[in-house]
């Protein structure tokens, strides 16, 4: 019984991609009872149950294993309500929660028969042939045990599988919510995403970490005079130019329409002038051809806008994004095909 997250309501989707890093973060067990709490949390439909976790978090000793398996026993165990996806799931703790009971029922049984012949071969009175029944009776025991142990592994290996296809899914999922669709590099989200974790991580240094937005000239004359195909074959072949040309110190983002962006740490302004013109370069001096012709698409140029981040307490990122987008305003009134620097802003 696989669960397939794309079979999720988008809502789920959504929650699950969140819950993959908020499980990294705090160390939390990726177990399908724990996904299931904390899908249950995060949809916000059992208001007394929400408030139980609220007030859990607030706790120093914050989420664990007990406190799941308390509050999916307190509030879901019995509930039936729910779309196909939520009983699917459901379905599946239960059956894992099943197993481990089984388990635990035959332990016990072992373990409590064990300690009887234990007991009866501490007699000081017994006899031979009691002695070999006892001996008999144990090694059945621990045959037992073990048997029951191994079938017990396996059973746990076949949901495994399933844990591990479902979390595969789900970080699929959240790479399907961070790329863009149309030309497979990041979006938006992935961007804010970015641009957040890198001014956090560059503190030291602000300035290191550089932003260049850069747009497409007169991208909507070039699709009303050769249509949205071929306008899309461009916005493809443009983010492929910069992403095949990255290192491992860029992020390169869909940033919206025709425009783009990209995040360069460990650089510096002068670093990131150098890698928009040789961007800028390439595009124009590329020689693309419409599929159905020879005949080429002319003369194809962007625009830069180039800013370096002045570091938390002197912009906000708003402000930095707002200074290469500026940039790339005054890129455009200059006549376009070039690239701004926040340098030549401050001498307008």
């Amino acid at each position: 019984m696989l669960i397939n997250i794309k079979d999720a309501p988008e809502k789920a989707q959504r929650i699950f991609v969140q819950l993959i890093d908020i499980f990294e973060e705090q160390e939390i067990n990726p177990t399908p009872l724990n996904y299931y709490i904390w899908y249950q949390y995060y949809k916000g439909d059992h208001p007394k149950f929400r408030q139980e976790m609220d007030n859990a978090l607030q706790d120093p000793f914050g989420y664990n294993d007990r406190l799941g398996r308390r509050l999916y026993d307190e509030y879901f165990a019995e509930d039936e309500s729910g779309n196909d996806f939520d009983r699917a799931f459901k379905r599946l703790i239960n059956l894992v929660i099943k197993k481990m009971n089984v388990w635990s029922d035959k332990l016990e049984k072992h373990t409590q028969d064990l300690n009887h012949y234990t007991t009866s071969l501490a007699s000081n009175d017994i006899d031979a042939a009691t002695l070999k029944e006892l001996t008999h009776s144990v090694l059945n025991t621990a045959s037992s045990m073990k048997q029951s142990s191994e079938e017990f592994q396996k059973e746990m290996m076949d949901s495994n599988e399933e844990i591990l296809q479902l979390r595969k899914e789900l970080i699929e999922a959240r790479a399907e919510t961070l790329t863009d669709e149309l030309t497979e590099i990041g979006n938006r989200k992935a961007f804010n995403n970015a641009i957040q974790d890198l001014a956090d991580n560059t503190q030291e240094n602000p300035q290191s970490l550089v932003l260049i937005l850069t747009d497409i000239d007169h991208f909507k004359r070039f699709n009303d005079t050769f249509g949205h195909l071929v306008g899309d074959s461009v916005l493809r072949y443009f983010a492929n130019l910069m992403k095949k040309t990255k290192d491992d110190t860029e992020t390169v983002c869909r940033y919206g329409g025709e425009e783009f962006a990209i995040l360069l740490s460990h650089s510096s302004l002068e670093k990131a002038k150098e890698r928009a013109e040789s961007i800028r370069h390439n595009l124009e001096t590329a020689k693309l051809k419409r599929k159905d012709s020879e005949k080429t698409l002319g003369a194809i140029t962007a625009s830069f806008g180039v800013a370096a981040y002045q570091g938390e307490g002197v912009e906000t990122i708003e402000e930095w994004i707002n200074r290469a987008d500026d940039a790339l305003y005054k890129a455009k009134n200059l006549g376009r095909n070039q690239i701004v620097s926040e340098e030549e802003l401050a001498k307008s």
